[in-house]
């Protein structure tokens, strides 16, 4: 069987995912998926499609016509781009973008990658229940990458790495560390993706204006590094092998792989008590958005608390193998084509 990942990207379902589902006997393809597997839709004629809406400019855009002529998955990978995100509440909308809700009644099946995002959806639309499909982590490779790095931390190390726009918060990050690099002058704070800027529709004038004026008193402590976003996941698995703590500031989550990745790579995490983080990150240190400094600042100055959240981080994400997640995808798969053979044979 011939299946296609639609607007899946490696750094959201790991290429082991995908070996997986090759070792299964599937064909697998994506417009996101990183050589051989990138292919086209239309060079590649699927037997099913995984679909997961997105607004990028590169995102593949399905309408009924494609729907209907391919049986399609839609996987919620990216609720903001069903719902619509109202960017003054920090909030998702109230309902469904009319380009995916007309689609709903086509799609073969309907899958969310967390318990928060398929109450969210099925609170916004009526009729639909999703099965929840979790995302998963290739916890095989960032082992590999933390013996690489073996023991070479030196000092402490605190990281702030998410996408530069409103809904994860970039104000309030470079709030936290300009405060804690001030006091921590021993202490070397990262922010990761240096101006990777994402789409202006999550990117107003007002951040980057306040990012430029951040960024110069913060250049002046010395203490803290701005650094690029990595190429490889294999570079960023190595990079974060090495660091002790991370936060999130976020309003807006509905996984956290990222953060996820992180703890199972041996750090101490810290993420608000919102959104998807408590029923996905369990192990970490969970707290109101006015606490995350003071949370760091308890990492940072009690050693046997870091060591025990780095521990209980670890064994939390450790459940969430992306082995797990292709062979939930294979099972749904399987079923599509129970669905469409029996189908066949009715009208036969």
């Amino acid at each position: 069987m011939r299946l296609y990942l639609a607007n899946i990207e490696p750094w959201i379902f790991p290429n082991r995912g995908s070996a997986i589902l090759c070792e299964k006997g599937l064909e697998v393809a994506g417009n996101w998926l990183d050589p051989p597997l990138y292919r086209e839709l239309d060079e590649f004629s699927p037997d099913v499609v995984v679909y997961g809406p997105h607004r990028r400019v590169d995102a593949l855009a399905l309408h009924k016509e494609d729907v209907l002529r391919t049986p399609t998955v839609l996987w919620a990978l990216y609720p903001d781009y069903i719902t619509g995100w109202d960017r003054g509440k920090n909030a998702h909308e109230d309902g469904f973008l009319e380009s995916v809700a007309v689609l709903m009644p086509y799609f073969k099946r309907h899958l969310a990658q967390s318990v928060f995002t398929k109450r969210l959806l099925e609170e916004r639309i009526d009729g639909y229940q999703f099965q929840v499909c979790f995302l998963g982590i290739d916890l095989e490779g960032i082992d590999r990458c933390r013996r690489e790095n073996g023991a070479q931390r030196s000092g402490l190390t605190v990281l702030w790495q998410h996408r530069w726009r409103t809904d994860k918060n970039l104000q309030g990050a470079l709030d936290v560390i300009e405060s804690l690099a001030a006091k921590h002058r021993d202490v070397k704070f990262i922010i990761g993706r240096k101006e990777d800027w994402d789409e202006p529709f999550w990117v107003p004038q007002s951040l980057k204006d306040y990012y430029a004026d951040a960024a110069t008193r913060l250049n002046r402590l010395g203490n803290v590094q701005f650094i690029p976003r990595f190429e490889t996941q294999v570079d960023y698995w190595r990079f974060i092998s090495g660091i002790d703590i991370a936060f999130s500031c976020s309003y807006h989550e509905t996984f956290g792989i990222a953060m996820l990745e992180k703890a199972y790579a041996g750090v101490a995490c810290v993420v608000p008590n919102t959104v998807a983080y408590p029923g996905i990150h369990s192990g970490a240190l969970l707290v109101p958005h006015r606490q995350i400094a003071s949370a760091v600042d308890r990492l940072i100055r009690e050693p046997q608390l870091r060591a025990e959240v780095t521990q209980r981080c670890r064994q939390n994400a450790s459940k969430y193998d992306v082995s797990t997640t292709a062979q939930k995808l294979a099972e749904v798969i399987a079923g599509v084509g129970h669905d469409q053979l029996s189908l066949g044979y009715r009208r036969a």
